[in-house]
């Protein structure tokens, strides 16, 4: 008999009270029955419910740090075998850490380190995926870069290049590569762009070329969405807006020291503060969710081509005007 991961709950009712008990999730033998029980008066049930991605396999790239590695522990939480990809060992390794500590065996995680935009790489993530699972069900290109590290001239080819490669292309080809795998799974593509492909509330040095690549994202997946769906493959984006991330800290060197990277990060909130009307960072837990619900083919199989913004009302956020500061 196979193992699963399933929720265990237990209720009972009475003519004026139900009740319901749910315990926390066990690996037992799947019971394909629904047991229920009679007790004088009472209807006693056992139930079970399988994980929402159980059997399913997932790559996340960038996902050693930020949402991508919260996007990860989702899709692992929920019964999922996951990939995990980034550049740095330490961070990879605490990643590997992070999933062990919330019950997630090796057998069920396989780690890619490499950059991105690296063709060799880009293949490594998928043959070795499926070298060990057999299986894609779900691609989150994640990875991204505000700018090359150590450029001084941000409207540079040279820094146009390697934003575009790593943020347009490198998503695009690994799409190609995964789409054979992807079709036979009836799987799916979720991109993280950017609010910042939409519209912008400042005015960076390195924005233009960063925008304008998570602009190309989102033009490519609005105009490509229906070629791949007629291949049973829908293709998707979020547009995050303010999350903490290691992007703002790429650049840095790893011995940058923490008051270095609070003074950064403060004079970074100040500008989210006036561009935000809930004054804050994003959370975690409110865009992780959003992933899982764009993934799950029962509760979004009819998204396809979208582009969902969670930006805490960044885009649209017209700021105060004080109009009687002429009088």
């Amino acid at each position: 008999m196979c193992q699963k991961t399933i929720e265990l709950s237990i209720s009972y009712s009475t003519l004026d009270q139900p009740i319901s008990f749910t315990f926390y999730t066990y690996t037992l033998p799947v019971v394909r029955t629904l047991k229920k029980y009679k007790y004088h008066n009472c209807l006693i049930c056992l139930n079970y419910k399988m994980s929402r991605f159980e059997g399913k396999v997932v790559v996340v790239t960038g996902s050693s740090s930020g949402i991508g590695q919260g996007v990860l522990l989702g899709f692992a939480k929920e019964g999922a075998s996951v990939v995990i990809h980034g550049t740095n060992k330490k961070r990879l390794q605490d990643t590997e850490a992070l999933l062990k500590e919330n019950g997630i065996p090796e057998s069920r995680f396989l780690t890619i380190q490499g950059e991105i935009q690296d063709e060799k790489v880009q293949e490594k993530l998928i043959d070795s995926t499926i070298a060990k699972f057999g299986r894609l069900d779900v691609l989150v290109n994640n990875a991204g870069v505000g700018s090359k590290d150590g450029i001084i001239d941000l409207a540079s080819i040279e820094n146009f290049d390697y934003v575009m490669n790593v943020n347009f292309r490198a998503p695009y080809r690994l799409t190609q590569l995964a789409l054979p795998y992807l079709k036979k799974t009836q799987g799916n593509v979720i991109n993280t762009s950017s609010i910042c492909a939409i519209t912008k509330q400042s005015d960076p040095p390195m924005m233009p070329i960063y925008g304008a690549s998570k602009a190309a994202l989102d033009t490519w997946v609005k105009y490509d969405s229906g070629r791949l769906a007629k291949l049973g493959v829908r293709i998707n984006n979020i547009n995050p807006g303010p999350f903490l991330t290691n992007i703002y800290f790429r650049g840095m060197p790893d011995e940058t020291s923490a008051e270095v990277k609070k003074d950064m990060l403060d004079s970074t909130a100040s500008i989210i503060t006036n561009a935000v009307p809930v004054k804050r960072w994003g959370k975690l837990e409110e865009i992780v969710p959003a992933y899982l619900l764009l993934a799950d083919n029962n509760s979004s199989g009819f998204t396809i081509g979208s582009c969902w913004v969670i930006d805490g009302g960044m885009g649209y956020y017209g700021r105060d005007v004080d109009l009687t500061a002429n009088e």
